[in-house]
């Protein structure tokens, strides 16, 4: 089945156009799979289509980022959304994450390149293994380069560097593109129930508690950011 055929199946299971597309879990066999690239190979309008669709069951799932394996389809495209907005006196000083509103992106083909030797530690979740999160220590600068798909169908080359929970949204979805599941690059023991993460919210506690070793030992009281 090539790929325009198998991106029409796959919309064409929901029973309304303005339904959710299904959300694939780990298991299945195209969240393993190295994805083929995107640029020409979906007509513009199928693409947009695409989009739209992954959009919707994005924000509905709810989630910052869906990447096509997520959704059976093993093609380099995804979709990003932050619509964060912080906490009520929140200073930007004190967000360890560096969490920031992203507006919705369509990226074809991306490429994500760590900068620097800055590494944050953190949890994290994936739309793929509803309901568990871990650790993952992700680059905490990135470049991202791509083909950004705009709202008309139109395409343009981007290159950018992006910081903190943004680089960390980057990074989970360009790792889907290969194959890869946020949890395969988790801190050991770090493997929990979504619903303890508060309970951990200062990585030292879940370092004592969840008995974790290695790098993220090094941290200090209240610190995410290891750099080496």
């Amino acid at each position: 089945m090539d790929t325009t055929e198998l991106t029409r199946r796959i919309l064409d299971r929901r029973p309304r156009e303005d339904a959710p597309l299904r959300i694939v879990q780990a298991g299945h066999p195209a969240l393993r799979r190295t994805a083929v690239a995107a640029r020409d190979r979906l007509e513009s309008e199928l693409l947009l289509e695409l989009a739209d669709a992954m959009t919707l069951t994005m924000r509905e799932a709810p989630g910052v980022g869906l990447a096509a394996p997520q959704i059976g389809l093993p093609v380099r495209f995804y979709v990003v959304e932050d619509r964060y907005a912080g906490e009520p006196g929140e200073d930007e000083e004190d967000d360890l994450l560096e969490r920031r509103p992203l507006a919705l992106r369509a990226l074809l083909d991306p490429v994500v390149e760590p900068l620097g030797t800055e590494r944050v530690f953190a949890f994290e979740g994936c739309l793929s293994v509803d309901g568990w999160q871990s650790i993952v220590p992700r680059a905490r600068r990135v470049r991202l380069r791509a083909t950004e798909l705009l709202p008309g169908g139109e395409l343009r080359e981007v290159d950018e560097e992006h910081v903190g929970w943004t680089a960390r949204i980057l990074q989970h979805e360009t790792d889907h593109l290969a194959g890869t599941l946020c949890h395969d690059r988790m801190v050991p023991r770090s493997f929990i129930e979504a619903g303890y993460t508060p309970h951990y919210a200062d990585l030292g506690e879940a370092v004592r508690r969840l008995g974790l070793t290695g790098d993220i030992t090094e941290l200090g009281e209240g610190e995410v950011v290891l750099d080496r």
